[in-house]
């Protein structure tokens, strides 16, 4: 016949049980970034490879944020997690992403933060189509801009085909940067 546990058994077999549990939230909090990683990939994120189907970006982004959330992650902690969570040809993108910005003299000074990731993200895989009076006015917006620049930089910048006006005053700057440094 097994032997039943008394009130006292259980209660001591719980008592064991939260100081291991907090012995081991100590130690996390003590490892810093890989308790974090730990706690992070053990919640399941989900994995990104790019797609242009709005509701997958849209449920990616939101499922990353409840995580976010969840861990009490900083601006910084969000965009490692985040990017950490890309493949294929999102991570691609990503790399590029991070390039433009450390070429960037004006982006490189200021940290890459969470907002600013979230917005780099949507205008590329935010098809065009999804929002049409919004991306038409940024694709007349960019059009404009780009007409208004210096015939050498225009050659240069219109070659990219380029639907935002973000993105052409970026090119625009790179492609100035270059042609002075030519002089």
């Amino acid at each position: 016949m097994p032997r039943q546990r008394s009130n006292t058994d259980e209660g001591a077999h719980m008592m064991t049980q939260l100081a291991d549990t907090l012995a081991t939230l100590v130690g996390n909090q003590q490892n810093g970034p890989r308790s974090l990683i730990y706690e992070f990939k053990r919640l399941t994120p989900p994995v990104f490879e790019g797609s242009t189907n709005p509701s997958e970006v849209d449920k990616w982004l939101q499922e990353m944020e409840k995580i976010f959330e969840l861990l009490g992650s900083t601006d910084e902690q969000k965009v490692n997690l985040a990017s950490y969570q890309l493949q294929g040809s999102a991570y691609d993108w990503w790399l590029m992403e991070k390039r433009r910005g450390e070429n960037n003299e004006e982006e490189a000074s200021r940290a890459y933060t969470w907002e600013t990731f979230k917005e780099s993200f949507k205008d590329k895989y935010f098809p065009r189509t999804y929002v049409p009076t919004l991306v038409a006015g940024e694709i007349s917006r960019a059009r404009r801009f780009e007409e208004g620049l210096r015939n050498e930089i225009k050659r240069h910048v219109a070659a990219f085909e380029l639907n935002s006006y973000k993105m052409v005053l970026n090119k625009a700057l790179i492609v100035e940067r270059g042609l002075v440094g030519d002089e």
